[in-house]
């Protein structure tokens, strides 16, 4: 089964193109769990609450591999990377388009198997126009992937464990999950961390629940009434592009380029997506507010501004 999304056009050829080689490998993180050496892990940042923020053997192990696959099949194409070297800050303008990555999505999750929460997530970006054309991200527990394609839709396509299409899907405005969600990162800089705290002080932060870790009860949830008196609740998943697809609405108070893969999708499906500062996507985004709706975007514009202390 190939969907004719795929097919029809420049950046749907690039889109299936990307799957053969992303889908095998999203699709075989679980087994790479299981192998010890894999789960070795280096500390990038301890948060207040001495959670820690890591980089696995796992998440390197899938860079390099998509590396591979990209410098392989498109010499044209740069790379970006959410880990080390390839992290880099600017466009390479004799390149015509910037591949993106973050490995694992949610790599605490990912290790202390809240399988729920952790994916995969690959981004196209044309240079010439400085925009986000694809993007990808993977649930690799389901075998779901969601796939945007400017100009195409988005879609969630179903995999088998060999690997091939099940079924496909067009994704639509209503969410997964009726929450939003908010992100306090291990990784936050003296600022993101009190704007963060500034937004938990917005509302009441609820209880944790019996037998939560240490890793659940750093992650607060938070109920917060909107203009109309009615409590929404936020919660703090830390799982990146795999939350903003899948729920309600998002503020980031701190993020990365692997967000482009989320311009596409939402604005496919309708939703609204900027930075902080309601702006476009751009490379070295450092903020970001998603909703459905209008209605839900301006709520959580309303937020974030007061937490960052913006004024109008």
């Amino acid at each position: 089964m190939m969907p004719a999304f795929l097919q029809t056009t420049e950046y749907g050829k690039f889109a299936k193109e990307i799957l053969d080689f992303f889908v095998p490998l999203a699709l075989q993180l679980p087994k790479l769990r299981e192998e010890p050496s894999f789960m070795t892990a280096t500390v990038k940042a301890i948060g207040a609450s001495g959670v820690q923020d890591v980089v696995t053997k796992a998440d390197k192990f899938m860079q390099k591999r998509l590396k591979e696959e990209v410098s392989k099949l498109y010499p044209d194409w740069q790379f970006w990377g959410e880990e080390g070297e390839d992290n880099i800050f600017s466009f390479d303008s004799s390149k015509s388009f910037l591949f993106i990555t973050d490995p694992i999505e949610g790599t605490n999750n990912f290790r202390a198997r809240k399988d729920n929460d952790w994916g995969s997530v690959v981004a196209l970006v044309d240079i010439k126009k400085g925009e986000p054309v694809i993007g990808i991200v993977a649930h690799p527990m389901t075998k779901k992937f969601y796939v945007g394609i400017k100009g195409q839709g988005a879609y969630l396509l179903r995999y088998n464990e060999d690997g091939q299409i099940v079924s496909v899907n067009p994704m639509n405005n209503k969410p997964e999950d009726e929450r939003f969600t908010y992100n306090n990162s291990p990784q936050f800089s003296d600022q993101c961390r009190k704007d963060a705290e500034r937004f938990v002080s917005l509302g009441e932060v609820q209880p944790d629940q019996v037998g939560a870790t240490p890793l659940d009860k750093s992650r607060k949830v938070v109920s917060i009434k909107d203009a109309n008196g009615k409590s929404e609740l936020f919660i703090d998943l830390e799982s990146g592009v795999l939350e903003v697809i899948r729920n309600k609405g998002t503020i980031y108070f701190h993020t990365s380029n692997e967000m482009a893969a989320v311009f596409v999708i939402l604005k496919e499906i309708g939703g609204i997506v900027t930075d902080g500062n309601g702006k476009p996507w751009s490379l070295g985004i450092n903020s970001l507010i998603s909703a459905r709706n209008k209605e839900d975007y301006d709520y959580l514009k309303s937020l974030s501004d007061q937490a960052r202390g913006v004024t109008k």
